[in-house]
C-alpha cells in the first residue's frame, strides 16, 4: 500500500552516523589547543623602560613648569621684602623662561627696574605688561608717575586718565588726572577731572579742594557744582556756601538770595501770591515808602479790579502790585536783581543773551519790551543806545505767564520818567 504525502516527508527518528556534522578526525582536531608564539623577553623590558622614561620625563616636565617656577617666585618674594631687587629680577627672568605664558612677570620686572633707578627700562616693561593686561590700574598709575617725573605731561595724563576711568569712584585718581592735565595745559580736561574728583570725593575737605582748584583755573560753573556738592555733604558747614558765593560772583550771578529773580515766582524774598502781611515780612517788616491805589485798566479779564501798589526805595527798590489783596506782580529798576543764570537789567540787551529771550517788541511809546524764555519775566527799555546794547532807563517785571498788566486807571505801568 503506497505512502501518502505526509509520510513521504516525515523526519527519521535516528540520523545515520555518516550524516552527523563532524567526523571523528574532525572532533579530535578541534579539541586540540593551538600553540601561541612566545613574546621575546626583551619586548617586555623595552616596554617597561619606555613607561619608566615617560613617567620620569613627565615628572621632570611638571617640576620644571610648575614646581620650580613657584619655588623661584617664593624666593623672589623674599628678596622683594629684603629690597634685593636685582636678585628678585634675576629670578623673575628665570620664571619667564620656564613659564613664558605668565602675564604678571613684566610688571614685576618693571617694578624691579624702577626701584633700581632704570626708569626708562621700567617704562618699557610696564607698557609691555599692559599689552597683555590692559586693565591693570596699578601699572597705569606707575607709568603715569614715571612720565610725570620725565615732565612728559601728556603721556602722564593719558595713563592717569585711563586709570581713573577704570576706577571711576577713586577720587585720588581723578585728582592725579586733573593735576597732569593742568601741567599739560589742557584746561578742559583738568576741569572735567576736578569735577569727577569732587563727585567721587571722600569727604567735604576733598570736595572743597576740588572747588578751589576749579576757581583757580577759571571754570566757575564747575566750581559752583563742586561747592554745591560740598554743601550737600556738610549742610551745617558755611565754608562751601562762601565758596559758592565766590564762584557766583566771578560769573556775575547773584550771591544774595534776596536779590535773585525767580521768573513767574518771586523777586527776591517777595513771592507772587503772597498776602500783604507776608510781603511786608519778606521786606524785613518794613512798611512801604509810598502807596498808590486804583483799578486795573484795559480789557483783560482782571480789568477794573482794585489795585494797591507798594513802593520800596533803597538797595532793594521795587514796586509790589497787589490785586484782591495778593501780590500779583513785582517790578524793579535795580540792576542788582538777577536770575540764577545771571540775566538782569544790566545785560538783557547784550547780544550774548539773545538766546535767553523769547521775543522783543516795540510799543507806541518807544519802549522795547522783552519776554524771557519760559515766561514769567518781562524787561522794559526806553531810550535805546544806537548799538542797542544799553538804554536810558530799564526795568523788569515778575509776573505769571507771558503777559503782565500795563495800565492802572488810564496811566501806563510801562511809563518811564523820561517818556512821561
Amino acid at each position: 500500500m503506497p505512502l501518502n504525502d505526509d509520510e513521504d516527508i516525515k523526519c527519521p527518528e535516528t540520523v545515520p552516523e555518516e550524516q552527523k556534522g563532524l567526523t571523528e578526525a574532525e572532533r579530535s582536531w578541534s579539541a586540540q589547543k593551538p600553540q601561541r608564539p612566545r613574546v621575546p623577553r626583551k619586548v617586555f623590558i623595552a616596554a617597561a623602560l619606555l613607561l619608566l622614561a615617560a613617567f620620569a620625563g613627565g615628572g621632570w616636565w611638571y617640576y620644571r613648569t610648575n614646581v620650580l617656577p613657584e619655588e623661584y617666585y617664593m624666593r623672589a618674594t623674599q628678596l622683594f621684602k629684603a629690597e634685593d631687587f636685582a636678585g628678585a629680577e634675576e629670578l623673575f627672568d628665570k620664571i619667564k623662561k620656564l613659564r613664558p605664558e605668565r602675564r604678571d612677570l613684566f610688571y614685576y620686572k618693571a617694578y624691579c627696574r624702577e626701584r633700581q633707578g632704570d626708569k626708562a627700562g621700567a617704562v618699557k616693561y610696564y607698557e609691555e605688561h599692559l599689552k597683555s593686561e590692559p586693565e591693570d590700574v596699578k601699572a597705569m598709575v606707575r607709568l603715569g608717575w614715571l612720565y610725570l617725573d620725565r615732565k612728559d605731561y601728556n603721556a602722564a595724563l593719558k595713563w592717569f586718565r585711563e586709570a581713573a576711568r577704570q576706577e571711576k569712584k577713586d577720587a585720588a585718581l581723578w585728582r592725579l588726572t586733573a593735576d597732569a592735565a593742568e601741567k599739560a595745559g589742557d584746561k578742559a580736561e583738568a576741569s572735567a577731572a576736578w569735577l569727577e574728583a569732587a563727585e567721587a570725593g571722600e569727604n567735604t575737605a576733598n570736595i572743597m579742594a576740588c572747588g578751589k582748584a576749579l576757581l583757580r583755573i577759571g571754570d566757575y560753573r564747575a566750581a559752583m557744582t563742586a561747592y554745591e556738592l560740598a554743601a550737600k555733604a556738610a549742610p551745617d558747614d558755611k565754608a562751601p556756601l562762601h565758596g559758592l558765593a565766590a564762584a557766583k560772583a566771578m560769573l556775575g550771578l547773584p550771591t544774595n538770595p534776596r536779590l535773585v529773580i525767580a521768573p513767574g515766582e518771586a523777586l527776591g524774598a517777595v513771592k507772587l501770591g503772597a498776602t500783604k502781611a507776608e510781603a511786608k515780612a519778606a521786606m524785613d517788616g518794613r512798611s512801604p515808602d509810598a502807596k498808590e491805589f486804583g483799578t486795573v485798566g484795559g480789557n483783560s479779564m482782571i480789568a477794573d479790579r482794585p489795585v494797591e501798589i507798594w513802593r520800596y526805595d533803597g538797595s532793594r527798590a521795587m514796586r509790589i502790585i497787589f490785586i484782591d489783596g495778593e501780590v500779583h506782580e513785582i517790578e524793579t529798576a535795580s540792576p542788582l536783581y538777577k536770575t540764577e543764570e545771571g540775566l538782569g537789567l544790566s545785560n538783557f540787551l547784550l547780544a550774548k543773551n539773545e538766546d535767553k529771550l523769547k521775543w522783543k517788541r516795540d510799543t507806541r511809546a518807544s519802549v522795547l519790551v522783552c519776554l524771557a524764555k519760559g515766561g514769567g519775566l518781562t524787561f522794559y527799555a526806553y531810550g535805546l543806545a544806537p548799538d542797542g546794547a544799553s538804554a536810558e532807563e530799564t526795568k523788569l517785571r515778575v509776573h505769571r505767564g507771558d503777559v503782565s498788566i500795563d495800565g492802572i486807571n488810564g496811566f501806563s505801568l510801562m511809563t518811564f520818567g523820561a517818556a512821561g
